[in-house]
């Protein structure tokens, strides 16, 4: 990619790229049960709509800090940084505010039991799928896939990182939803959820956006020309002049179009699991799992596939990942959080390295 053009078609790029205006009823600006209700009124026809968080990690960027935090080596998703609460239990909570709980999977490692049993204390143990050990996104994806195929072949699902913040919460459940309109009704491909960026971001994924594919239930759908991972500063400012898009790695398609492509993209995983598979959508994890090398998601997936993709723009909902140290000090005192950790934080080495 090129930083060519003027500075006019640039801005005109960016410009296109926004989400179409969405009114917001007054419903929508009462209390948090009013919003939910009126969420659920909205989009109760989505009997077929999933949701998997992904909380497999071992979050190993934010060890230091979780260590300083908890006093042990939890996974951040476990870890109640946020005022006492985890970012598990933020997008839990996120979550259920506009999509069915009892629709929604968790995808865990069981090494982390410990800290998951109490979060998932009230989700039916059917809604956890466990995995032996943390081989990647990328068959924790799978294993969602196979099982939410087995359990309904026409389903669409979103898939939820654990550890994201949302300055508007609402905003970005609106766009999840206007995904999902689009992806069932006419988009055979997934689609990605690329959020606005504010400043050249050299710790995130960026999404360049190509042609325009349609406008639709208030939303612009553009190709997916190419990943950009964690690029370097100058690449940064490039990427942010010509309009491209921070890379969430929030999801929403059909499962058959999920799986489609996974296997297109990495049949050997794929082969894998199906020998594997005892019943539909279960499996002998155990043996499974030690046939697995890692695999990403994004690298091994997404990267080879952008012209099966999709991206919409989320608008700007202030999305933050969580993934850095400085990440979750700068929204804690955003937020204004009473945390007892955080003067110890900051006289420790970490902080001070």
């Amino acid at each position: 990619m090129k930083a060519e053009g003027s500075a006019a078609a640039q801005r005109d790029r960016r410009g296109r790229l926004g989400v179409l205006p969405v009114r917001r009823s007054r419903d929508e600006k009462h209390t948090d049960k009013e919003q939910r209700n009126q969420f659920m009124r909205r989009y109760s026809k989505g009997q077929k709509r999933y949701c998997v968080i992904l909380a497999g990690g071992d979050g190993k960027r934010l060890r230091q800090l979780t260590q300083c935090v908890s006093a042990d080596a939890r996974p951040k998703q476990f870890c109640p940084f946020l005022g006492g609460r985890t970012p598990l239990r933020a997008t839990m909570r996120r979550a259920a505010r506009s999509l069915d709980p009892e629709r929604t999977l968790f995808v865990v490692t069981r090494a982390h039991e410990r800290y998951y049993s109490d979060e998932l204390a009230d989700v039916r143990p059917r809604q956890v799928l466990i995995q032996p050990d943390n081989k990647g996104t990328a068959p924790a994806i799978l294993l969602s896939l196979l099982h939410l195929r087995s359990l309904d072949p026409g389903a669409s699902v979103v898939f939820l990182p654990s550890d994201h913040h949302y300055a508007d919460e609402y905003g970005f459940l609106a766009a999840v939803h206007r995904a999902f309109e689009v992806a069932e009704e006419r988009a055979r491909r997934p689609i990605l959820l690329g959020a606005s960026p504010t400043h050249p971001e050299t710790g995130y994924g960026w999404i360049e956006p190509g042609p325009l594919v349609e406008t639709a239930a208030r939303t612009r759908l553009f190709r997916v020309m190419r990943f950009w991972e964690k690029p370097s500063p100058p690449a940064a400012r490039m990427l942010l002049n010509l309009g491209c898009l921070w890379n969430t790695f929030v999801m929403v398609g059909r499962v058959s179009a999920f799986l489609d492509m996974l296997q297109t993209a990495n049949p050997h995983l794929y082969d894998k699991f199906e020998r594997h598979e005892t019943t539909p959508g279960h499996f002998d994890s155990e043996r499974l799992y030690e046939t697995l090398d890692p695999v990403d998601f994004s690298r091994d997936v997404l990267a080879r596939s952008p012209a099966e993709l999709a991206v919409m723009n989320t608008g700007p909902v202030g999305w933050s990942d969580l993934g850095e140290p400085e990440r979750v000090i700068s929204l804690v005192s955003r937020l204004e959080l009473k945390c007892d950790w955080l003067d110890n934080w900051r006289r420790s080495p970490s902080h001070a390295s």
